[in-house]
């Protein structure tokens, strides 16, 4: 009873601890995914606010190129541009400056050579046809907006000089009409191949610029792609090329009197990136995944250690069960040979001295209980020096196993003629010697005989035969007619300890460290040794060694079989 309480109070303990597990795994699990999410929403803030700062810094290095461009009187628009690009880390983003003046109904386009300091004139490229009617059209008093021409030329940044002085003027407010613009065209190439990338990986830092691909277009045409590789739906985006007009007409000199117009721009370019991943989603995802896997690792290296421990306990346990069984035996085993010899001393002492014929009988009966008693200590010792890593096999020399086998057949013959068996034997003439130790291959199979002896009496036969075996070696076989081993036993036949339900309720005599210590004899001499066996139809034992080498295999041409 107490047994059974105690083994379900650690399968009870066992259950709780996986369901612990069960319960630990679905919350990481629901946090995780919680985190994940957060995790997603924090790198979508992190990324928006890298790029819009990436877009203040963008749009800011347009403006001070527009301030220098219009600060101060007109006819310092050469110097200024040229002192600009001799401060300015960026000069390359400036392809050309030009002056359109008007001119006898039209306007003159006219190239600031910086390196001459010169206004050399030119004729208007066809690609900025929109953006000279459109400055024509103010000059003639139509109403606009600032910032048409990029429908054309979205490098193409059209800057107006006013008149000193207050005046009306059919410009785009009170106040007075445009003198002239400054051009300002813009190196597309050089701004979305150079700035932007440094810009990129100062705002979002050099190794989280390096997982982002980016591609810069035009707001207006999404198609026409100045550079960058970012394909597919991005993780974020914002808007750049963008000149603070309010700002370089407040700072860089508009018509006095006057509010400049608003700036109703919101972008010459869309700046879109994307993680090397595939999406921000995919980062999340495969983190979430990796996470995911190592609890999932956790937890099945704690299932893992529960279930080694519910082995370990049911090992310790049967283990514990098998040594109680083996010292029971031990002690039976004892008992008996101890109760006869006492007996027949104590028959000795009396009247039966007297007796020559009994005196002989009782000797040999104490003779014969003794040797039972030696037998079974040296078993145990046999048993205990396994366990201590001592060999079972104290010598190897060549071993001539058909004497060997004589001599157990010899030494088993008159029990089993005793016990009613019929005792075959059948030794191959010519057997190949072995390499190893006598003594230890004797003790193997007798114990195998004594087992055929003890548990297949009743089938009436016991057999042991030898022969040569394929590809060299011999095979020895130890057979009986008996009741058979079932098949759920024949695993553990050869376990230390181990002992089956027959021999338990029919109790017969035994300590179960036989079988183990024939499978540990027979494997310190490189052999192998099974079990066949069917309930109801015997059992056969079979023990493979390898031949001894050849200069071994001629010493014993004269055994007798």
């Amino acid at each position: 009873m107490r047994n059974s309480r105690q083994r379900w109070r650690g399968w009870l303990e066992i259950g709780s601890l996986v369901l612990l597990c069960g319960i630990l795994g679905a919350l990481q699990y629901r946090w995780i995914g919680e985190v994940s999410v957060a995790e997603k929403q924090r790198l979508e803030t992190t990324l928006q606010s890298g790029l819009n700062r990436l877009s203040q810094e963008f749009n800011e290095e347009i403006s001070l190129l527009c301030r220098a461009a219009v600060r101060g009187d007109s006819g310092d628009s050469l110097g200024r541009l040229h002192a600009w690009r001799d401060s300015r880390h960026h000069a390359g983003m400036l392809r050309g400056a030009y002056i359109a003046r008007p001119a006898q109904g039209d306007l003159q386009l006219l190239r600031l050579n910086l390196e001459a300091m010169a206004e050399e004139p030119q004729p208007w490229p066809p690609q900025w046809e929109g953006t000279r009617r459109q400055m024509l059209a103010r000059l003639a008093g139509e109403r606009g907006r600032w910032g048409t021409g990029i429908r054309n030329e979205p490098t193409l940044i059209e800057l107006p000089r006013f008149p000193r002085g207050p005046g009306p003027g059919p410009g785009f407010g009170p106040g007075p009409r445009e003198l002239e613009w400054v051009l300002l065209d813009l190196d597309g190439p050089y701004l979305a191949t150079v700035l932007v990338p440094e810009l990129l990986a100062r705002h979002l830092g050099e190794p989280a610029a390096a997982e982002y691909f980016y591609s810069v277009s035009v707001r207006n045409d999404p198609a026409r792609v100045i550079a960058g590789n970012a394909t597919g739906k991005p993780d974020a985006e914002v808007a750049i090329l963008q000149p603070q007009f309010e700002t370089i007409f407040r700072r860089g000199g508009g018509p006095p009197g006057r509010r400049p117009p608003p700036d109703n721009s919101e972008g010459r370019w869309t700046l879109a990136v994307r993680n090397e991943a595939g999406s921000l989603e995919g980062v999340v995802a495969r983190t979430r995944r990796r996470n995911l896997a190592v609890t999932g690792g956790i937890l099945a290296l704690l299932l893992a250690a529960v279930g080694i421990v519910l082995r370990t306990s049911r090992q310790s346990r049967r283990l514990a069960e098998m040594q109680i069984d083996f010292v029971a035996g031990v002690s039976h085993e004892l008992r008996t040979p101890l109760t006869v010899i006492r007996t027949a001393a104590y028959n000795l002492r009396g009247k039966m001295a007297a007796n020559p014929a009994q005196v002989e009988r009782y000797g040999g009966l104490i003779q014969q209980e003794s040797e039972k008693l030696t037998a079974l200590v040296e078993q145990v010792m046999q048993y205990a020096a396994a366990r201590s890593g001592r060999p079972l096999q104290t010598s190897r020399e060549p071993v001539d196993l058909a004497s060997v086998l004589a001599s157990c057949a010899a030494a088993h013959e008159t029990l089993l003629r005793e016990a009613g068996c019929e005792f075959a034997v059948e030794i191959a003439p010519g057997l190949p010697a072995v390499s190893g130790d006598s003594l230890a291959l004797e003790r193997a199979v007798n114990n195998l005989l004594a087992n055929a002896a003890k548990y297949g009496a009743e089938g009436k036969w016991v057999g042991l035969s030898a022969a040569p075996a394929g590809g060299g070696g011999v095979v020895i076989r130890v057979a009986d007619r008996g009741a058979g081993i079932p098949a759920d036993e024949q695993a553990h036949v050869f376990d230390a300890f181990f002992r089956g339900r027959r021999a338990v309720e029919d109790q017969v005599h035994g300590t179960g460290l036989g079988l183990n210590l024939v499978k540990g004899i027979v494997e310190a001499h490189g052999g192998t040794v099974t079990v066949k066996s069917a309930p109801g139809k015997g059992t056969e034992f079979r023990i493979l060694l390898p031949a001894a080498p050849d200069g071994g295999q001629n010493e014993f041409p004269h055994s007798a079989h």
